[in-house]
């Protein structure tokens, strides 16, 4: 069972793109969406997903692209089940197969129990986890999803950090924002670009311009990691 969390901004019609590729009643799933109080179109966010027994809509006060970190961290705290799926209202999933593969790979793990963080992006390379799955154990151990604006950086640098990412191959999302046959360049890209790009004075991994709190997020897992192992896995 997933909890799939998507912060929205003036795209409903994507977003319906984006929740119907997933298969939500089909596979059981539950998606949480973060919805800005001023948005444009929340009338028209409210009529399509509503009514809806797989979705829930969160309408909050605007914080903007800068602070996502503060969205998917409520979204999470909200999650009923025990694997959290970053995604994106301008993603969608091209594999109408994907859930089968996803619960035959995650067998291996409890989730309650095991912080994991699984990488659909990189397809087994070593690049970017722009839509990480991640386990009930992870954000209970950090008490949160993220701690900085680059949400899939930060869980991919913690979960590389504290060797708990596990590649999954044979799924990927889509991504309309990299173009393709159905690019998405629209206000709202705009306005993220723009905020992605503040961003960097204070978050750079070249440059090695990374928050402290990073590192300790870090510590915490693996310190976790340990006293498990050695409670429930000594010899």
């Amino acid at each position: 069972m997933i909890s799939v969390i998507i912060p929205s901004r003036d795209r409903p019609h994507e977003l319906q793109t984006a929740l119907n590729s997933l298969g939500l009643a089909i596979n059981g799933l539950e998606a949480l969406i973060w919805l800005d109080d001023d948005d444009p179109q929340l009338d028209k966010y409210k009529e399509l997903f509503g009514t809806d027994p797989n979705i829930r809509l969160f309408i909050k006060k605007r914080v903007g692209y800068i602070q996502s970190h503060l969205m998917l961290n409520f979204l999470c705290k909200q999650a009923k089940y025990n694997w959290i799926f970053q995604f994106n209202d301008d993603a969608y999933m091209d594999n109408p197969n994907w859930f089968n593969i996803f619960k035959d790979f995650v067998k291996q793990f409890d989730p309650v129990s095991e912080p994991v963080v699984i990488n659909l992006w990189g397809q087994g390379v070593t690049v970017g986890n722009l839509f990480p799955i991640v386990s009930r154990a992870y954000h209970n151990i950090l008490g949160h999803y993220s701690g900085a604006t680059t949400c899939d950086e930060w869980v991919r640098m913690v979960a590389t950090g504290a060797n708990i990412s596990h590649d999954l191959k044979g799924i990927k999302p889509k991504h309309r924002k990299y173009g393709g046959e159905n690019p998405l360049w629209d206000k709202t890209f705009r306005e993220v670009e723009t905020d992605r790009n503040e961003n960097k004075k204070h978050w750079n991994e070249k440059r090695g311009i990374i928050p402290k709190s990073l590192y300790a997020d870090i510590d915490k897992i693996i310190h976790y990691q340990n006293n498990y192992k050695t409670i429930y896995h000594a010899p």
